[in-house]
């Protein structure tokens, strides 16, 4: 009598649902991702322009810090050419993430 009571003071083993999975944030829309091949490439050249103009606005430093040259400082690669290259850097990452990507043709053959 002792060990049917034992045995049925025990918890069950926990339900599995394997029938029915919840969707959510993460695992909506399957495994495809939002942004194409040809996206990614774009967005990584416009990083690479953006970050291209910021060294070459850093520049140089002074070689004595007691003399004052402006022609290092105000050079029309860190005023002009530098800002136009970062600028020209977030234009081509916008055309990166708002470029659609190329419709398959299985999905227009399935209709």
């Amino acid at each position: 009598m002792a060990k049917q009571q034992a045995q049925r003071k025990a918890p069950p083993a926990p339900a599995r649902r394997t029938s029915e999975k919840k969707e959510n944030i993460f695992t909506a829309g399957g495994k495809e991702l939002i942004f194409g091949r040809q996206n990614f490439i774009y967005m990584g050249i416009g990083l690479g322009m953006v970050l291209l103009g910021l060294a070459l606005m850093t520049g140089g430093s002074m070689p004595d810090p007691n003399t004052w040259e402006p022609e290092r400082i105000y050079s029309p690669m860190r005023i002009t050419v530098a800002p136009i290259l970062m600028v020209a850097g977030f234009v081509v990452v916008a055309i990166g993430i708002f470029k659609r990507k190329p419709e398959s043709d299985n999905t227009n053959k399935q209709a």
